[in-house]
């Protein structure tokens, strides 16, 4: 598909996650389990949370990291990667009913956090971080979490109440006043620091909170957003808009490269395009900000284009992904595809100076391999793959053209994963 790993691949294997994820529940057996019974209330009115999201985590367990795999790593060597990290994982998800009330069936003996996911409350998310943040150790309790201890053949209680969370809201605008429309809006402990991050086995916590609160995150059609269920503390506030992606689908299977290296937009407030010119925003529990808008000035945005060759014979290259990175923003990065004619283009670029990858870059041919099962990407076959290129390149005022990579070919081609085997190595039975 000419996707390099680090980029195209890696979206579709966490896109894959959600796979397993939605599989770890039914997977559970029934036999030498437990239940675990409550209530959830909101801790501002002390009335029931109503039809809430309910999600048992077990207490994680300390672990060795798990190496991520290469570059080369095979369909079967990527999930059995993905199965390990996942080694240990446990998770339940069940609702409240209309008194508060819920009942999880099929838990297994042990340890287990009890968090609940109500709209405008503290997220389950926003409780590991304030928690991470503030020093504690997660493996062993939570401040505000409550926990049960569950054996096998016994009901076990857990009451759990959710505190009201501050909410952030305001508008995204272009420099000329009008809305920007369907952009997603995020909003991230502005500490940036690397022992903040949420631990992985807490990951799944954000699926379940995605569930619950929709698509409240994406700008409406007057650029209006409302995140809400924060905890109390410093955030920064950026809204990303995508442009350029699509799919299509044809006999049964669906091409999805135009998706998987979208170009992208990402504003953070009030009008910057770097975290490190950001303005943070301090919110107290509860709180209402709604004077945080976000601008988007295109003004002094370029684009960088060029080609990608064979050094052999300089043909042009039909596949391959381009990154422009920032050396002193490691998270501002630009994406693009090499198209069939060896040409790609990076947008909406800000003068600086950048450094230009190319990784992935093949001549590929449509596959012969027939998509089966009830998902499937087209994909194609790699007939040679190339080494990969870097450069710097100076962005000023004006677009840069000609940035021209002529490549070696590598003394073995390098085939990419089959995505559909990939799908079938994760899917649960």
């Amino acid at each position: 598909m000419g996707l390099g790993y680090d980029s195209g691949m890696r979206r579709l294997i966490l896109g894959s996650m959600l796979v397993v994820a939605c599989g770890l529940g039914s997977a559970m057996g029934q036999a030498g389990t437990g239940t675990v019974t409550g209530h959830v209330v909101c801790g501002d009115t002390l009335r029931p949370a109503r039809f809430a999201t309910v999600v048992l985590i077990g207490v994680p367990v300390a672990k060795a990291e798990v190496p991520k795999p290469d570059k080369d790593a095979s369909a079967a060597q990527i999930a059995a990667t993905m199965r390990a990290s996942m080694d240990g994982t446990r998770m339940v998800q069940t609702q409240t009913d209309v008194d508060g009330s819920f009942t999880a069936n099929s838990v297994k003996p042990g340890d287990w956090y009890v968090f609940a996911a109500v709209p405008g409350y503290v997220q389950p998310t926003g409780l590991v971080q304030a928690a991470v943040a503030a020093g504690e150790d997660v493996h062993k309790s939570i401040a505000g979490v409550a926990q049960v201890h569950v054996t096998a053949d016994h009901a076990s209680q857990a009451e759990v109440s959710v505190p009201r969370g501050a909410a952030i809201t305001g508008h995204a605008l272009w420099d000329d006043g009008a809305p920007v429309t369907g952009a997603r809006v995020a909003v991230e402990p502005a500490s940036g620091k690397k022992d903040d991050k949420m631990p992985s086995e807490f990951a799944i916590l954000g699926i379940s909170s995605a569930m619950t609160n929709g698509l409240g995150m994406i700008t409406n059609d007057l650029g209006a957003y409302r995140v809400s269920g924060l905890a109390p503390g410093e955030y920064v506030v950026h809204v990303t808009l995508t442009t350029k992606a699509g799919f299509a689908m044809q006999g049964g299977a669906m091409d999805m490269r135009s998706a998987l290296t979208p170009a992208t937009l990402t504003v953070f407030a009030p009008a910057a395009y770097h975290q490190k010119d950001a303005k943070s925003v301090t919110v107290r529990a509860g709180e209402e900000r709604g004077d945080v808008d976000l601008l988007f000035t295109l003004n002094g945005l370029e684009t960088v284009s060029g080609t990608v060759s064979s050094a052999e014979d300089h043909h042009r290259v039909n596949a391959g992904t381009v990154v422009l990175e920032d050396p002193q923003d490691k998270d501002f990065k630009r994406l693009a595809s090499v198209d069939a004619n060896g040409a790609y283009s990076l947008t909406y670029v800000p003068a600086g100076t950048y450094t230009v990858s190319v990784s992935g870059a093949a001549d590929e041919a449509p596959s012969k391999k027939k998509p089966t099962g009830l998902i499937a990407f087209t994909t194609n076959d790699t007939l040679r793959s190339y080494e990969e290129g870097k450069k710097t390149v100076v962005v000023g005022d004006a677009p840069v053209t000609g940035q021209d990579f002529e490549l070696k070919p590598d003394a073995k081609t390098k085939e990419q994963p089959d995505v559909n085997q990939l799908l079938k190595e994760l899917t649960p039975p």
